[in-house]
């Protein structure tokens, strides 16, 4: 490993603290606003998946992994968001 790998692997695990830090920090903040029950869901989802692809991709080296690993774990997200958005649908469903 050569002196400039051994910096970016140094750094990388920073930059990427700092910005799941700043991320919490922001949800926090955002958590004080008044958007809505859709609109607070929506800025709750998309900061929470924007950290949990951060994590999986540089703390649990998934961009080090065959491609056919990768597409599982797409696969495993696509699932999750299906069973998101269908529970979703039907709460919204249920005052009618």
């Amino acid at each position: 490993m050569t002196t400039q790998e051994q910096s970016q692997s140094a750094r990388t695990p920073i930059i990427v603290f700092s910005a799941l830090i700043f991320l919490t920090i922001t949800t926090v903040l955002l958590s004080g606003l008044d958007v809505g029950d859709t609109g607070a869901i929506i800025v709750a989802m998309s900061i929470a998946t924007i950290k949990a692809l951060l994590v999986l991709t540089f703390f649990m080296h998934l961009n080090h992994e065959p491609l056919i690993f990768k597409l599982f774990v797409a696969l495993a997200f696509v699932t999750l968001l299906t069973l998101f958005l269908l529970t979703f649908s039907d709460y919204s469903f249920r005052g009618m």
